[in-house]
């Protein structure tokens, strides 16, 4: 995912119970081996993750 939001680095939250939203990057901590975020042509960002495949 790629934005103009340079400014603000995303990390993993632990929202409360009652929190409507703020889970999604506790979903792809989750799923994925790693992610990261680099720096692109100002202003963007781009937020990536990597998932191994057995057996490919």
């Amino acid at each position: 995912m790629t934005d103009t939001r340079r400014e603000r680095l995303p990390e993993a939250q632990h929202p409360c119970a009652e929190e409507e939203s703020g889970r999604g990057l506790l979903i792809v901590e989750a799923l994925t081996d790693r992610w990261g975020v680099s720096s692109d042509v100002v202003p963007r960002k781009t937020v990536w993750a990597e998932i191994t495949v057995p057996g490919l």
